[in-house]
């Protein structure tokens, strides 16, 4: 058994949790080359009925749990919620500073406060733009922060974009077929 993992988010606002990851490091192969995500999952206590645009239209579904992949190289961290046979319930991507590591097995990232949903069909929703703003407004953001979330949600919702004009409204087509991860995150 490998060495346990634990991670710290924190908010600008200093408010924080940590957990510790069930999962690990992986290598995903990407256009780009490999790379290296922290990965964790985790099942929901209580599961909760949603409406999410899928190809085929708007479908009821019961999201159940989620897996979450951590990027060491980049300014945010993916989210898949799914249901209890694995389909997706929708995408949500959570800017922030980039992973590091505190100490040994022990990282953070600092929460930016926009986020970004992405449903099945590759519908994008901007969240928490007020929040954003807000810590902009109260100097609580740096201006590189601010540069590289703004890029970074650019980068996302293109990638998001070039991937339904290649595929169709169906992001789960090309998925990493061994950990899972869209191909949209990973060819950024």
């Amino acid at each position: 058994m490998g060495d346990r993992i634990y991670y710290r988010k924190e908010k600008l606002r200093g408010a924080c949790w940590e957990y510790e990851i069930d999962g690990g490091w992986i290598t995903v192969p990407s256009d780009i080359g490999d790379r290296q995500l922290l990965h964790h999952q985790f099942t929901f206590y209580r599961p909760k009925d949603v409406d999410v645009r899928t190809e085929s239209g708007v479908e009821r579904m019961q999201r159940t749990g989620a897996d979450q992949w951590f990027f060491p190289d980049r300014w945010y961290s993916l989210l898949r919620f799914r249901t209890e046979d694995n389909r997706t319930v929708g995408y949500y991507v959570n800017f922030s500073l980039p992973l590091t590591e505190l100490r040994k097995n022990y990282y953070r990232d600092v929460d930016l406060e926009l986020d970004l949903w992405v449903e099945p069909d590759g519908t994008a929703t901007v969240l928490d733009q007020d929040e954003f703003q807000l810590e902009i407004d109260q100097d609580r953001m740096r201006d590189e922060w601010v540069k590289s979330v703004n890029q970074s949600l650019a980068d996302v919702s293109a990638s998001v974009a070039a991937a339904v004009e290649e595929l169709g409204p169906d992001l789960d087509r090309l998925r990493d077929p061994d950990h899972g991860v869209p191909r949209f995150i990973l060819s950024i």
